[in-house]
């Protein structure tokens, strides 16, 4: 089974391409809006990978292995939507497969992720112990918490991506029809560390799409958008860090960069670079400009020369940014 995920750097255009691939046949997408990204969030695989090789430590990986698994429970509903039960089960599997051991016992870390009352206990039983008669004091090793495991996990690095691969590629054959050569899996990995990323699933292909910071800032801003910054010289130093390993990810052979104008005013150039890339036949391209329409979105470019109320901004990202533009037709 052939993989491919399309990401960009917030709103910069992966889902074009994500639309534009949904034309061909052969290619089975995962539920709309739904973004497979627990191989790069807080907590989740390259947390584990930091904290069980990188930075072992002894208290460090049995901590992140639970975390995983609060993780893996509290976005249970989200990945439901793509994996189904499977989620859950394989999630659970995996988390399993890292632990070496397992013994009665805990450290003070694990105390933070239990629920709010029963810490609040703990914190009570310590609290009135503390102001107890000297006899009566539990001793600073009693163990309020006799039911908790502590985990022991120290893997290889190789073990680690094994067991990582088998992990996904489960997920992955849970809900693949043999019938279709690629499967499409939203946002799965990072814009920055894309190699990184690759040891964690086989067969993979990644497209990283970007797009004039102009029309970013301007339309993120006008549209009161959340995560971006709305103050000019913040969103600037935002965009300028995110790109920061831009050129260097460009050089792997796995990654194609595609430049979301592009896919609007060099259609047909932009296709034929995909479909090389990923090695699509384009005679299976039997929905053609039905999903991803280039009519439809070029009229989300050039947003700064219809939008008022932005030319002083402007001249800051001109200053800062400019390198960053696209040659639109007509400027150019």
């Amino acid at each position: 089974m052939k993989k491919i995920t399309c990401i960009s750097y917030h709103n910069s255009g992966s889902g074009a391409v994500d639309d534009l691939l949904k034309e061909f046949k052969g290619i089975q997408p995962t539920p709309d809006g739904v973004e497979c990204r627990f191989l790069q969030d807080p907590d989740g695989v390259s947390d584990l990978e930091f904290n069980l090789v990188d930075n072992w430590h002894r208290l460090n990986s049995g901590f992140a292995i639970k975390r995983f698994a609060v993780f893996s429970r509290f976005y249970n509903h989200t990945y439901s939507l793509v994996f189904g039960k499977n989620w859950k089960k394989y999630s659970e599997e995996y988390a399993d497969s890292l632990i070496d051991f397992r013994y009665k016992g805990y450290w003070h870390g694990d105390i933070r992720l239990l629920p709010l009352y029963k810490r609040a206990i703990y914190k009570g039983r310590r609290g009135f112990s503390k102001i107890m008669p000297k006899k009566y004091r539990k001793s600073t090793d009693y163990n309020y918490f006799p039911n908790i495991d502590y985990i022991h996990s120290k893997p290889t690095r190789e073990e680690f991506y094994e067991k990582t691969q088998t992990f996904v590629e489960n997920l992955c054959n849970s809900i693949w029809d043999d019938k279709n050569e690629f499967l499409l899996l939203e946002q799965m990995i990072s814009t920055g560390n894309v190699s990184r990323y690759l040891n964690y699933v086989s067969d993979l292909k990644v497209i990283l799409v970007d797009r004039d910071p102009r029309d970013l800032y301007v339309l993120g801003t006008w549209g009161k958008t959340h995560v971006l910054p709305h103050d000019v010289e913040l969103f600037i130093k935002q965009y300028l860090d995110f790109r920061q390993t831009a050129a260097e990810e460009r050089k792997n052979k796995n990654l194609l960069y595609v430049q979301f104008e592009d896919l609007i005013y060099k259609y047909d150039e932009t296709v034929d670079r995909i479909t090389e890339f990923l090695g699509l036949d384009k005679s299976k391209h039997i929905a053609k400009k039905t999903i991803f329409k280039p009519e439809v979105s070029i009229k989300n470019t050039q947003s700064w020369k219809r939008i008022d109320g932005f030319s002083e901004q402007l001249k800051i990202l001109d200053k800062h940014l400019s390198a960053y533009y696209y040659d639109f037709p007509e400027e150019g």
